[in-house]
């Protein structure tokens, strides 16, 4: 993991303006449709708060800026500080600099946005930090998470990639007290990367 985060900080800018344009809507709506049926239905939290999104490893900062111009409190996180500072300029908030095995959140977020973020996790290590999302989320929280579609542990430069199928990710979840929601596949959205596959889960925390 700290070779990824080097390979991070080194290319930033780079990576943050390949990546900042993707269209994630389909997904994002997907995320925020479940996250509205939490509890009241349409409406704001019973302490008149915002829904309040954690967006976890948010790299260029696309998304979280695409939560809070619909409406939602969000705080924004990335294990990279120069992504966090990339991602600064972009939502014009504080970006934290936190790695996910260090998070300590108790049931604070109605949702957690992990888009293109958990794939550089190991098979072992990434149950402890599921336990640490199930801890951040509050009641029927929502999770969203995607991955490169394949099997097994594989290299890529200087980053490492874990992939997984539909029955390995439903079994993730679960077996980390998560509901599946749904499971699907979608073409990377980026040019000239359509022929790549991801696999994206929403779960609810149980």
């Amino acid at each position: 993991m700290n070779q990824t985060i080097a390979y991070y900080d080194k290319n930033a800018e780079k990576f943050c303006d390949a990546t900042k344009d993707a269209d994630m809507s389909f997904c994002r709506n997907k995320f925020l449709c479940l996250l509205e049926q939490k509890k009241h239905i349409g409406e704001k939290d019973t302490d008149g708060a915002k829904r309040h999104i954690l967006d976890a490893g948010c790299g260029s900062g696309r998304d979280a800026k695409a939560f809070l111009d619909a409406g939602y409190q969000v705080t924004a996180l990335d294990g990279s500080r120069k992504i966090c500072e990339e991602a600064k300029k972009l939502i014009k908030q504080e970006v934290f600099c936190i790695e996910f095995e260090k998070l300590q959140f108790w049931q604070e977020f109605d949702g957690i946005w992990a888009c293109a973020s958990l794939l550089h996790v190991s098979y072992t290590q990434i149950r402890g930090v599921l336990k640490r999302f199930w801890d951040a989320l509050k009641e029927e929280g929502i999770l969203y998470a995607s991955f490169k579609y394949g099997k097994g542990m594989r290299a890529d430069g200087e980053r490492v990639f874990y992939d997984y199928e539909e029955t390995t990710l439903k079994s993730l979840m679960i077996s980390n007290r998560f509901s599946v929601e749904d499971i699907f596949r979608t073409q990377d959205v980026r040019k000239n990367r359509e022929s790549e596959q991801w696999i994206n889960v929403l779960a609810k925390k149980q």
